[in-house]
């Protein structure tokens, strides 16, 4: 907005402005806890799939939707804490008691979005770990079934050496 436009307006229609932003960050709360369920139920997907290929390929689509969520909330957070700054710069021209609960939200905003932004970057962490050793103990699945197999059937065990050691591909 313009400075002479928020020079103009009363006491009413600045709490207004302040109500809407607040209005904005539990709409913005919302949308992460929305995003924190979709990231769950793609963790059980996760933990159902069948091979290392697909918990692969799941993994990757976790971690980019995630990475465009965590990206897309903090620009959000940006503007948010872009929009309070301006707010707060004329309320300071127009009245101390404006400019001091101003100022005691827009801390208390900013405070919550680290604080979140904190959260979600342990949530990813924490996530991927996860994600690194389940992908670790289907390889040792896949590897030790193989070595069951190969114990088993002797034969299956020279053909693949011998094909190893001619340079074919199996």
């Amino acid at each position: 907005m313009a400075d002479k436009e928020l020079r103009r307006m009363n006491r009413t229609e600045l709490i207004e402005i302040i109500y809407a932003l607040q209005q904005n960050d539990k709409t913005l709360r919302n949308e992460n806890e929305d995003l924190r369920r979709r990231l769950d139920d793609r963790m059980i997907r996760l933990e159902n799939a069948g091979s290392i290929a697909e918990a692969a390929l799941s993994l990757n689509h976790i971690f980019e939707d995630a990475q465009n969520a965590a990206s897309q909330y903090l620009d959000s957070l940006a503007e948010d804490e872009k929009q309070a700054e301006e707010i707060l710069a004329d309320a300071e021209k127009r009245a101390e008691e404006i400019l001091t609960d101003a100022e005691k939200r827009a801390e208390e905003i900013l405070a919550d979005a680290k604080e979140q932004q904190k959260r979600i970057r342990q949530e990813c962490i924490q996530l991927m770990e996860k994600a690194e050793q389940h992908a670790s103990e289907k390889e040792e699945s896949v590897n030790q079934q193989i070595r069951l197999l190969l114990n088993k059937y002797p034969e299956l065990r020279e053909y693949m050496r011998r094909e190893m050691q001619s340079g074919g591909e199996m």
